[in-house]
């Protein structure tokens, strides 16, 4: 049997679908200028991400393995490149965006202008002054591309994808109200409360990060940029 990943907004919704250039659908970080990052509610607060929980319908086995990493646009989708450049280009652009990314350890909201590429935040629970901090780079925050871009950087394809933390790791309660598992572990994601509430209570039945997407101060190239985000994971049929 086929277990089926849901990429959703909301702790029960369908799958994102906004509307992209060139006729797909998917995420949609939306506009950032330099010096900030997007998508942005208030850069003093540090407030503003993009929200994306992960969930999947096995009704035997939990998932497991579970990691992310960007591939060119179009590869795994079929869609149409709808951006400023090329597809190709854009992949490449967005990781050695990454890996030129060097925030301060007390910056989040990029007062710094040093912050750039795409950031996903894998704590469910962090608390907004917290989220996306510099210090919290390479362990609950990860950034694509980061230390070597392109040729050589984290979660370029699937041999430096990037694991799902055990902190990302919820238990919705078939609520919407998470709380934290039991006994969480890093890439693994239990069945749905209301398949199994004790596989959600040990394990979380969600995936809950948050994503940003940075742009330095010194950021010379505009336009639209489009890759695709892989989840990889492993399952018992």
């Amino acid at each position: 049997m086929t277990v089926l990943l849901t990429v959703a907004a909301t702790w029960n919704g369908a799958n994102f679908a906004d509307a992209l250039n060139g006729g797909g659908t998917g995420i949609d970080l939306g506009s950032v200028i330099n010096g900030q990052y997007a998508p942005v509610v208030s850069q003093p607060g540090n407030t503003g991400a993009k929200d994306v929980f992960i969930f999947h319908d096995a009704t035997v086995d939990p998932i497991t393995d579970v990691k992310t990493y960007l591939q060119q646009y179009g590869v795994g989708t079929g869609f149409t490149y709808g951006g400023a450049n090329s597809a190709a280009a854009d992949f490449t652009k967005i990781l050695n965006m990454g890996n030129t990314d060097t925030m301060g350890g007390a910056v989040a909201n990029n007062s710094d202008g040093l912050g750039n590429g795409l950031h996903v935040e894998m704590d469910w629970d962090v608390s907004t002054a917290n989220q996306f901090l510099g210090s919290r780079v390479g362990t609950f925050c990860r950034i694509y591309g980061d230390n070597g871009g392109a040729t050589s950087g984290e979660g370029r394809n699937l041999a430096t994808a990037i694991d799902l933390k055990l902190d990302a790791m919820s238990n919705s309660q078939n609520t919407g109200t998470e709380i934290a598992p039991t006994a969480a572990v890093t890439g693994s994601i239990g069945r749905k409360y209301s398949i199994n509430a004790a596989s959600a209570a040990l394990l979380g039945d969600l995936g809950h990060t948050k994503m940003r997407f940075y742009l330095r101060t010194d950021e010379v190239d505009g336009g639209i940029l489009q890759w695709e985000w892989v989840i990889a994971y492993s399952f018992t049929a």
